[in-house]
């Protein structure tokens, strides 16, 4: 047997010469079942994304509300006179901006959230009493903890 035949029967060169040209990568076919796999994902998938940011911004807002309700009673508690500052919430306003000072009655200092997106209630605090009330606005009975008119 000669050198050539002893190569040609080899199985590494007999695959080499069975395939044919231009068959490296992935068929036209293989390419379009995975782009469309990636589709039906994407199309299942965003619409539990959409909206994330609005709900961080309530979320956000409403636990601002509850933090200043908190400073306040724990100022009162002491003594002292509270102050606090609302922040600037992407996504929201609260209807006070400028540095506030902690009620010393009920009902003297209410704290309003509204969240850019009109589906998401508007929340209200009483910073004395903590009492909390909301807007639905657009959002169904017990969306985003809004249950009546308290959340």
């Amino acid at each position: 047997m000669s050198l050539l035949q002893a190569y040609l029967r080899k199985p590494r060169t007999q695959r080499a010469l069975s395939r044919k040209l231009g068959e490296k990568g992935f068929s036209l076919i293989e390419l379009v079942v995975v782009v469309a796999v990636l589709a039906v994902l994407i199309v299942v998938a965003l619409p539990n994304f959409q909206g994330v940011t609005d709900d961080a911004a309530a979320g956000a807002g409403k636990k601002y509300l509850v933090d200043a309700t908190t400073e306040c009673a724990v100022a009162r508690t002491r003594g002292k006179t509270g102050e606090f500052t609302p922040p600037n919430i992407n996504g929201g306003v609260f209807d006070k901006t400028s540095k506030q000072t902690c009620p010393t009655t009920s009902g003297s200092l209410l704290l309003k959230f509204t969240p850019a997106a009109d589906t998401i209630p508007t929340y209200t605090i009483d910073t004395y009493s903590g009492e909390k009330t909301c807007d639905k606005r657009k959002a169904n009975d017990g969306e985003y903890g809004c249950k009546g008119s308290v959340w």
